[in-house]
């Protein structure tokens, strides 16, 4: 075989909005206290533990909401509805400020623990406190740790929302066979994996430098741009509000927007953009 010297431009995967390049989704996972608890509820008196989780809604969110409201950005904040009940006035700030709520478990329960009643029963009461707290209607979902069971889509789909957020099997948004639409997430856009750290229990490694993870983050922007992908961040605000990675997350996100081609978007925003038209994914060809 011939090698091709000019750069492999594949045919972008989707097409969005006004002719944009990559569709980006900042999402938040505000698990706060539920983070320690839903390992055991015996860390509730490891008082410096749960002050790094509490950190999240009390310091973290305010500042990354101002964060993403300075840069004229929607985003999808994921809370366990222990969260809501224990910070309701974190939760309705959230949406007074025009950002997505979606649902996120409880106590972040791990859905491949449970079975399917448990599992009905905790998507029924998340939800139904998600909307008695911020008056509004809960349209997406992610899983606590990603992990989905075989009959979460269908449930999903039971309780009227649109979309999941859990799976990771492409990096661009499908149907699944009952019509929810599913937006991929992955480990690398993900900033547990680059900050967490806890010695008991033992969460993460040794926290990464800033500009190591914005190259990391940045050259994966860069190639989805390429790809027509959809951009997916994940981040933590116990992690994330933390100053230096404020400063991160507004350096990325700037020149993002620099491209001038990156279509910003909330969790609904992208899903209906699918349902609008799910022809506009384009499959991988193996035959072309």
């Amino acid at each position: 075989m011939t090698p091709n010297p000019e750069p492999y431009s594949p045919e972008p995967r989707f097409t969005w909005p006004d002719g944009k390049k990559c569709a980006v989704m900042i999402s938040f996972d505000v698990d706060g206290e539920t983070t320690a608890l839903s390992e055991d509820p015996a860390l509730a008196t490891h008082l410096t533990t749960m002050s790094q989780c509490e950190y999240g809604p009390k310091v973290g969110v305010p500042r990354l909401l101002g964060l993403v409201d300075h840069l004229g950005i929607p985003s999808t904040f994921f809370i366990p509805s222990f969260i809501v009940q224990q910070h309701p006035e974190m939760t309705r700030t959230i949406v007074k400020s025009g950002h997505e709520i979606g649902a996120h478990g409880h106590l972040h329960e791990k859905l491949s623990t449970l079975s399917s009643e448990e599992e009905k029963a905790v998507l029924a009461k998340s939800i139904d406190i998600l909307e008695e707290t911020a008056g509004v209607t809960v349209q997406g979902f992610r899983a606590p740790w990603f992990e989905i069971n075989p009959g979460t889509p269908d449930l999903l789909v039971e309780h009227n929302l649109l979309y999941n957020a859990s799976m990771m099997s492409d990096d661009v948004p499908f149907l699944h066979s009952n019509g929810l639409v599913e937006i991929p997430g992955q480990w690398l856009l993900e900033d547990w994996e680059q900050f967490a750290f806890n010695p008991d229990p033992a969460w993460g490694f040794i926290p990464e430098d800033c500009d190591k993870v914005y190259q990391l983050w940045w050259q994966e922007f860069a190639a989805m741009r390429d790809f027509g992908c959809c951009f997916v961040l994940t981040l933590h605000p116990w992690l994330s509000g933390r100053p230096s990675r404020v400063r991160l997350l507004e350096r990325l996100i700037r020149d993002i927007q620099s491209t001038g081609d990156a279509w910003f978007c909330n969790g609904s925003e992208l899903a209906n953009w699918v349902k609008q038209d799910p022809g506009n994914r384009r499959e991988i060809d193996f035959d072309a």
